[in-house]
Parts: structure tokens; sequence; C-alpha cells
């Protein structure tokens, strides 16, 4: 059967609200696609961060069952990371999210019924976090995260979807898109997505040292044309377990390493000539006076093609509105930042605002779609 719901752009990242427990209580969770568990945060809460809405109410609903240490799911080889060496009766996470300041869920692991809004499904027994601690900062809009990275205990690996796809709308729109899971694999033929041209494919991969991530088989940035000459290994290829090219749409910004900004920084002082310079602003390097007469340098990422009939590299050429943030009125910036503290590349929403983006679990494909939210 295959499921659907509406996500809301709020805070730089997206939301939607599940339907737990009987009767039915609604929380309003984060989706994170590198995110091996789904959580909310419950009550009898130790130290929970403080949120708009209440925490879930675990003794209000009659099919909510904690998870002890010897269940298969605390067993799950892959997971041992989550949920470490279980020493007492109740099986516990310890979820961290960020690349640049790590912050952990930590809780119990439990399960409930799921319901999705918009959709028939129900899943008896979904196994889920109930969050009662936390280090770092976390966003009060939030009750917990959605869980869609790889692993067993994901969304999708608990509806058995062989897809799902996500539509990240910009942050000012007032109409949500939608998060959709489906039974099979979307039909594919030369030109992408079946009766819609406007698609490229991109090789998903997968590194040991993030087990929980998509990795995107990535080839380059181009500048105006221009190939910037940055290492393939600062992609993750070779043998660099700790670099490589994910997606985050609870990020805004696109965060290149050291090795590949120094680059991206030496090429866009040379040709921003024309466009007057405004001061940094809170780590936008590249700012500038807001000017209808503005000409920005074409920007373009390169992927490995993941369809057979087609060329070895597809583009991703951004347009205006994904290549920059207006963070106050008559300042504009590149969504680019230094990730100073990680290997990893992380394209974050503002650049894939406006795309679909159907993740092919059967065969390891990102479908990005344009002008599809």
């Amino acid at each position: 059967m295959e499921t659907t719901s509406d996500i809301y752009p709020l805070n730089d990242a997206y939301a939607i609200f599940l339907w737990i427990g009987t009767p039915v209580q609604v929380v309003f969770v984060m989706i994170d696609i590198g995110s091996p568990i789904s959580w909310s945060q419950c009550d009898l809460c130790n130290n929970c961060y403080p949120m708009q809405r209440p925490p879930f109410n675990t003794r209000a609903s009659s099919t909510f069952r904690e998870l002890g240490c010897y269940t298969d799911t605390c067993l799950i080889t892959m997971m041992r990371e989550v949920f470490g060496n279980c020493t007492g009766w109740t099986c516990r996470y310890n979820v961290k999210y960020g690349t640049k300041d790590e912050s952990h869920s930590f809780g119990a692991m439990v399960t409930d019924t799921l319901n999705f809004e918009h959709s028939n499904t129900e899943i008896k027994n979904f196994i889920i976090g109930c969050g009662d601690s936390y280090e770092g900062s976390f966003r009060t809009q939030f009750s917990g995260v959605l869980g869609l990275g790889r692993g067993p205990l994901s969304v999708q690996s608990q509806l058995n979807a062989k897809a799902f796809s996500i539509c990240p709308v910009s942050q000012g729109s007032e109409n949500p898109s939608s998060l959709d899971f489906y039974d099979t694999p979307p039909e594919i033929n030369q030109h992408g997505v079946v009766g819609d041209n406007s698609s490229i494919m991109v090789p998903l991969s997968e590194n040991s040292g993030y087990p929980f991530y998509y990795f995107l088989q990535f080839v380059g940035i181009s500048i105006n044309g221009f190939m910037l000459d940055i290492q393939s290994r600062v992609w993750g290829y070779g043998l660099n377990y700790d670099g490589g090219v994910i997606i985050d749409i609870g990020t805004v910004l696109t965060y290149l390493p050291s090795d590949a900004y120094s680059v991206f920084r030496s090429e866009m002082l040379r040709t921003n000539h024309n466009l007057t310079v405004k001061p940094r602003y809170e780590g936008l390097e590249f700012c500038y006076k807001d000017d209808s007469s503005n000409v920005f340098p074409t920007i373009e990422l390169h992927f490995q093609n993941g369809n057979i009939a087609g060329e070895n590299f597809v583009s991703y050429k951004l347009n205006k509105k994904q290549l920059l943030l207006t963070p106050e009125e008559g300042t504009v910036c590149l969504s680019f930042a230094e990730g100073k503290s990680s290997a990893l590349t992380v394209i974050g929403s503002n650049q894939l605002q406006g795309t679909l983006l159907t993740y092919d679990l059967v065969n390891e494909i990102l479908v990005l779609t344009f002008n599809k939210c």
C-alpha cells in the first residue's frame, strides 16, 4: 500500500505530523534522511529539551510497549552503535546528529501503533524511540525526528517500501509538499522518470564509516563551465572513509570540506568582480548587495550518471533561488559555506528546493526531478 503524508517547511527544516498510539496522539517531528531511527520525546522525561507541544503520553496509549535488552530489535548488529551494550532491562538508544556541533538524543526503544495523515496505512508495533534526555541543541518546534536513513528501523524499512520521495519546498512556502512511500520503484526509461524529461539519476553508495547515510556518487563543481580542480578523494573516492557527499534537508547551506572550499573560494574571488561585496554574514562568506542588475556565476553540481543509456556524468545547475539566500533585506549570499570540522560534503535544502528527490531503494539510485514541488 502506498503511503503519503504532508510535510511542512519550518525553522530551516521539514517536519511531519505522526499519529501514534491508541487512542491517537499527534507528534510533530523533523525529517532526517540520515537518522537510523524515529523518536519523539515522551513523558516521564528526566531532561527533555523545551518543546512547544506536549510530549507523547506513554501511559495514555493501550498499545505502548517497551523493548527489552534481549529482544531481536536490540540485538541487531547494524544498530550496535545506536544501542550500545545493553545492560539493564530496557533497550536504550543514543543517536547523534550534526557534523559541526553534535547533538544527542537518549531514550528507550518502544513499540506502538503508527498512522499516517492522508493514508489508510497503519503500522502495528512500529519501533520508535521514546526520548527522555538530550545533549546539544534541538529546535523547540519539533517533538523529535522521523528517521529516513539506511538500516532496518527507518520508516521506509518498517513499511517495506521499495522507494520513497520527498519534495523540499522553499522555506517561505505556505503550502506543504509531500513525503511518499512506494511499494514498487518508480518506472525509469532513458529520459528518467517515465513521462518526465527533467530528471537526472545518480547512483547511491554506502560508506562503512557512516552506515546510515545515503552517499551520492559525486564528480565535482563547476563555476562558469570551469570544473574546479578538487581531488576525487575529497568526494569520498579512494581510501577516504571520512569523505563523501550526502544530502541533508535539515541543513539549509551546502557545506564543503576545507580542501574543496579553498578551491571554491579562489574561483569565486576571481569571478565575482561585477558584484558589490558586502560583509560576511554569520558564516556566509560571499555576500553581495541585492541588485536586480547582478549577474551571478553559473554554478553546477556534477554527478555520476545512474542511467545506463546516458552520458557518464549528469549536471544539476543551480537556479538563482537555489544559489542565493537573503539573510537580511538588501543582502544576498551564496548558499555555500566551509564545513570546517568534517570531511563530508553536505548538500543542504536551499540548493534542493523545488526538486523532487526519489530514493529508489531497489536499484540504489536517487532520481532528482526539477521544478516538481
